[in-house]
């Protein structure tokens, strides 16, 4: 009977050392697992964070590079404008280079004299079918910046068929205006259905004709200007020479004498 009680106590002894054991490798099972999510936990949150840091970082990127695009292409862009402007300056020092040459053989052919002396260089005047033609060259000596306003006067000496003496006589030749004027009918009214506005009254037109002319032989220059035009010839009258004046006011600064 004490033998069996013995046993008992060691089998009762060895189950709650058994229970012990379980229940501390539950224990340690349950705070290992309890760790494994929190480890688990803290892995995603770091990835989370990895992520995002990868995604700012993506984004800083591609802006930089945007910018470097956009850098690259003003540059691309300035340098070909850069090109261009070489080129405009070679065109233009090119042009500049011929105008000075120009200009070096225009001052070779000034006629000596005082500095600003105006001269009739050149003069051709010939018989047209319609008037007279005339060709003038106008030259300053010397080098001068202020600009010379004058008129070209033509006096033309002749005879007309209708005089009754046969003397010379001289006339001022007006330029044959390009452009027609109006034409005015003397001593005929106007018709009812003309409006007022297409009245021409006869000294408009002569106005207008006289302005013409003015401005047709008028001279505005500083070192040199050419004129060419047709004279207009009064009806009747046969020129037999053509004086050529340059007047200032009325003032005639150099005069020449053509033959016809």
């Amino acid at each position: 009977m004490a033998k069996v009680v013995g046993r008992g106590h060691i089998w009762w002894a060895t189950a709650g050392l058994l229970a012990c054991a379980l229940g501390g490798l539950l224990a340690v099972v349950l705070l290992q697992g309890s760790d494994i999510e929190v480890q688990q936990l803290r892995l995603r949150t770091e990835r989370a964070e990895l992520l995002q840091k990868r995604s700012e970082f993506q984004a800083e990127r591609a802006q930089v590079a945007s910018q470097f695009h956009q850098a690259q292409r003003a540059l691309l862009t300035e340098r070909a404008a850069r090109l261009e402007l070489e080129k405009i300056l070679a065109s233009t020092q090119s042009e500049l280079g011929r105008t000075q040459d120009q200009l070096a053989f225009f001052e070779d052919l000034l006629p000596p004299g005082p500095q600003g002396a105006l001269d009739i260089r050149a003069l051709e005047i010939q018989q047209h079918p319609e008037g007279l033609q005339y060709r003038v060259l106008l030259m300053r000596s010397g080098k001068v910046t202020k600009h010379f306003v004058g008129d070209l006067q033509f006096v033309a000496t002749g005879h007309c068929h209708n005089a009754v003496v046969a003397s010379e006589q001289q006339m001022i030749l007006q330029p044959l205006l390009a452009w027609p004027l109006p034409a005015v009918e003397k001593g005929v009214a106007a018709q009812p259905q003309q409006s007022m506005a297409q009245r021409v009254m006869p000294q408009q037109v002569e106005a207008a004709q006289t302005e013409a002319q003015q401005t047709a032989l008028r001279l505005d220059f500083a070192q040199f200007q050419r004129g060419q035009g047709l004279l207009a010839i009064p009806p009747g009258f046969v020129p037999k020479s053509v004086t050529v004046r340059v007047l200032e006011g009325h003032i005639v600064l150099a005069s020449r004498v053509v033959a016809l």
